[in-house]
């Protein structure tokens, strides 16, 4: 270490403004703070019992997620799920996500594919179960083990950022028992790809599978031009 960085401190790794983020973040791709619900600072600062200044870096934090919207006035707002913000959020997904697809394909080893096969065994319990939140948490659990053997630590955060900020709309998409099931044939499909060291398809599973989320609910979110504020159907 050169001397002039002996000066840095060291910061702990979960600041409050971390905590406070990840803590409206869930509430935020759960639901229990609905699209357009206001943010006001010292209402949460009171509620979570913390000081209104991490509350504001917190909001800060969240607006550069995609989640969080503060006006020129600094009052912020959930952000309202829009027809553009997914097709942004998946066209984004393609071109990473399908980057970090053929790449962890192409580098899986076997500690790697038995992570994925208890992933997979986990993916088709919650998905027979309808349980949406353990869903959503163990299809990141299952890509990690692939993406991650890529060795690309900066590519697999960007996903795994992408991946959260499209939560909310993959609700949406995780709605009826059929979709489930397509979900998770889709997981089988992209195991079956990395099992047999295939880059090219398990890129293909993934861009199919994005494609097929944006066509089904697509037209059922309202857009940003009409000047829209309807939820969505479920």
């Amino acid at each position: 270490m050169t001397d002039a960085l002996k000066s840095v401190p060291f910061i702990a790794r979960s600041s409050v403004e971390d905590r406070v983020a990840e803590t409206l973040r869930n509430l935020i791709v759960a639901g229990e703070l609905a699209e357009g619900t206001p943010l006001v600072q010292r209402d949460l600062a009171e509620r979570l019992g913390v000081s209104q200044t991490p509350v504001r870096l917190g909001l800060v934090e969240l607006e550069r997620a995609g989640l969080v919207e503060i006006g020129d006035t600094g009052r912020a707002s959930v952000t309202r799920l829009s027809r553009e913000d997914f097709e942004e959020i998946s066209a984004a997904r393609l071109g990473l996500e399908g980057l970090a697809a053929r790449l962890g394909a192409a580098a899986v080893g076997p500690e790697e594919l038995a992570r994925m096969r208890a992933g997979l065994r986990d993916l088709e319990r919650l998905g027979r179960q309808g349980e949406v939140d353990g869903y959503l948490r163990a299809r990141w659990t299952f890509h990690a083990a692939c993406y991650e053997a890529s060795g690309r630590a900066r590519l697999v955060a960007e996903v795994e950022r992408l991946f959260w900020r499209s939560e909310r709309y993959n609700r949406l998409v995780l709605s009826t028992k059929e979709r489930f099931r397509r979900s998770v044939g889709n997981y089988r499909r992209f195991y079956e790809a990395c099992k047999t060291g295939d880059p090219r398809a398990a890129q293909d599973v993934m861009r199919e599978s994005l494609e097929w989320a944006v066509d089904l609910i697509g037209s059922e979110l309202p857009s940003e031009a009409d000047g829209q504020t309807r939820t969505p159907a479920a």
